[in-house]
């Protein structure tokens, strides 16, 4: 509850109003697309997280700024996949920056990265703590602590 005391002050979440555990920003560009789709998807939906991929979970017909906008609001975490390709895009930057704002808003860390391939990222994408996930032995390293992550953070 707020008060006159703390109305500026983020409302506390519980985690009951997200939708999903997790959304995930990538780009539909390959290699990016197929190992988000193909690899990683199966595996978080598997190992019980509920996945919101714009491939199956966006409205048909609906704008798509704002099926963004409601995946990151609706979802617990926002997972960016960096890679040359999402730099690349104007839409997954949009989608990073606005999972960031979202972030700040509520007043706790709700933005994961996992590093798919190498690449030159800003300093606010720089300077977080990413999973690198670039070869078959860092994903299968990785994996688990990424799946601990997205089931115990708030």
């Amino acid at each position: 509850m707020q008060t006159p005391e703390n109305a500026d002050a983020p409302a506390a979440d519980d985690g009951a109003s997200f939708r999903y555990d997790v959304f995930i920003s990538y780009r539909h560009r390959e290699p990016d697309k197929s190992w988000v789709r193909k690899t990683l998807v199966p595996v978080l939906r598997a190992g019980g997280l509920s996945v919101c991929l714009d491939a199956d979970s966006f409205v048909l017909g609906s704008f798509v700024v704002e099926e963004m906008e409601h995946a990151v609001e609706q979802s617990r975490h926002t997972l960016v996949v960096l890679s040359p390709n999402y730099l690349a895009s104007g839409f997954t930057e949009f989608e990073r920056r606005m999972a960031q704002f979202v972030e700040s808003e509520k007043g706790r860390e709700r933005c994961v990265f996992v590093l798919l391939a190498p690449c030159e990222t800003d300093l606010k994408a720089g300077a977080r703590l990413w999973l690198e996930m670039t070869d078959e032995e860092s994903y299968r390293v990785n994996l688990p602590r990424l799946m601990d992550e997205l089931r115990q953070r708030p």
